[in-house]
């Protein structure tokens, strides 16, 4: 049995939601934890740094909340913003990753590359192609 094209839109924008709820949770929870996956360890233990994502989080932790409660109210047109909103936020954090490579560390970088295209992606196909 296929599913159809607007229920695997919805897991998608559900999935990405649900993985920003989690990483904002943690980015604001532990953010000295976090930190490696993007900028290293070493950085990860600055303080400034720690602030940084711990920013990032509240971000996070907020775009998800808003999409999920969207999808759960299966507002489409609401959820294709919150998902526009998410486009912006990985396309961003893409865009700098990619920028600053050269000088972060390389598979944190590699891995920060992966996770933001990929969130990036979903959130480009969800906000064109729920509420319509």
């Amino acid at each position: 049995m296929a599913l159809s094209a607007a229920t695997v839109t919805r897991r998608l924008a559900y999935g990405l939601a649900l993985n920003r709820v989690l990483f904002g949770a943690r980015f604001l929870l532990q953010p000295s934890a976090a930190g490696p996956s993007w900028v290293g360890r070493r950085r990860a233990r600055d303080t400034a740094a720690q602030l940084f994502v711990r920013g990032l989080g509240a971000r996070d932790l907020g775009l998800g909340v808003g999409a999920l409660a969207a999808l759960r109210r299966s507002d489409a047109e609401e959820a294709r913003r919150w998902m526009l909103a998410h486009l912006l936020a990985d396309g961003t954090d893409l865009a700098a990753t990619l920028a600053a490579t050269s000088r972060l560390p390389g598979r944190p970088a590699r891995v920060a590359t992966v996770v933001a295209g990929a969130s990036t992606a979903v959130a480009a196909w969800s906000s064109a192609a729920l509420g319509r």
